[in-house]
């Protein structure tokens, strides 16, 4: 047997462990896409998203979504591609809200996202 078929018979093990190790629970990957939808976010529709409570307030924060959106061709193309991301194309800006809202922050912050 060469060396060089030994070390990666010695090596492949730990490398097939470690990348294991470090796969990305459920709550980091949510945790993840509700950062890319919250940076998108102009800094007021932010703090309005951050102060849902519940599903009425999305209406509010969907429309200030919308306005942005209609304002600016850049904004909307960045909320078309996390949409696109998301698999939610055909949503409405308060649906989309309350997607991001109850799905990822409400969920991580209740700790009701299943594991791992």
């Amino acid at each position: 047997m060469n060396r060089s078929l030994s070390i990666l018979l010695v090596t492949a093990p730990f490398l097939l462990l470690f990348s294991a190790c470090h796969r990305e629970t459920r709550v980091e990957s949510r945790q993840r896409r509700l950062e890319t939808f919250r940076t998108c976010l102009p800094d007021s529709i932010r703090e309005a998203f951050d102060a849902v409570n519940d599903r009425e307030d999305c209406a509010a924060v969907g429309a200030m979504i919308g306005e942005a959106g209609r304002r600016s061709p850049e904004f909307a193309a960045r909320m078309d591609s996390i949409m696109h991301a998301e698999l939610i194309d055909t949503f409405s800006d308060e649906e989309t809200v309350y997607y991001f809202w109850y799905y990822f922050d409400y969920a991580i912050k209740t700790g009701s996202v299943r594991g791992p």
